[in-house]
């Protein structure tokens, strides 16, 4: 008689935090004694190295040829409104990680076209309809009275295993684009613990607490990390499977 183990993933709490990030706790098992730790290590690090984001990646500044200019129309330099666009964190709408890659290819614009005086914040930009700030409030720079500021950002899809090069080739040649070295970390943090199903049994459990930036669920982060990891085992197993029956070929050859 065949015993099959009894598996799960739980979704145990979730909450939002400061600033709207948020948080969720799981529970996933179960597993014989030792496999825990080994799952849990590269969910941890797929969560923390391989989630894919919207990101701005260049911007554009009317009057505006390099990143220590200054220009008369706001207070700050702009050094520091590059550093304020590129801390915004931006998601979409759908909020399913999975539908990322139909949503857009190759690269979005968004637009910011201000008078002064007064503060201008990530809610004073106009960005595609399925892109959102998760913090409107986000400061950017203040405009100064009579102060004019306009400004094209570019908006890229970025799976931080994959680089830029391709891309920057172009965007390079242009004057007046300035680039933002922004790779997306939408989980900001991870936890796991490894726990006994019961007392006196062998099998564990995963305890996994997620947090993010707000730009995605920390249970559709998790579900990535899964179906990401589960395509990997799985190409090496048919390659090695492939291998295997060349091999058998050979030898009746």
């Amino acid at each position: 008689m065949i015993h099959q183990e009894k598996n799960f993933v739980s979704y145990v709490e979730s909450r939002i935090q400061e600033n709207n990030e948020l948080y969720a706790r799981f529970h996933l098992g179960t597993f014989r004694s030792g496999q825990a730790l080994t799952v849990a290590n590269a969910i941890r690090r797929t969560l923390l190295a391989e989630i894919p984001g919207f990101v701005i990646t260049h911007v554009e500044i009317e009057g505006v040829n390099h990143e220590f200019a200054t220009l008369p129309s706001i207070h700050e330099s702009i050094l520091n409104v590059l550093l304020n666009i590129k801390r915004m964190v931006l998601s979409y709408k759908d909020k399913k990680i999975n539908n990322l890659n139909f949503l857009v290819e190759g690269e979005l614009r968004a637009y910011i076209n201000a008078k002064g005086p007064g503060t201008i914040t990530a809610r004073d930009i106009k960005f595609p309809p399925f892109i959102v700030p998760i913090q409107p409030s986000h400061h950017l720079f203040t405009l100064n009275p009579n102060g004019q500021f306009q400004s094209v950002l570019t908006i890229q899809l970025i799976d931080p295993l994959e680089t830029l090069n391709t891309r920057e080739v172009r965007l390079m040649k242009e004057e007046k684009v300035l680039r933002l070295d922004n790779i997306p970390k939408p989980v900001r943090q991870v936890n796991f613990g490894i726990h006994k199903v019961s007392t006196g049994q062998a099998e564990e459990y995963i305890s996994l607490e997620i947090w993010t930036d707000g730009s995605i669920d920390p249970k559709e982060a998790l579900n990535y990390a899964l179906e990401k990891l589960t395509k990997l085992f799985y190409t090496f197993t048919s390659l090695n499977k492939q291998r295997s029956l060349g091999h058998f070929r050979l030898q009746e050859t």
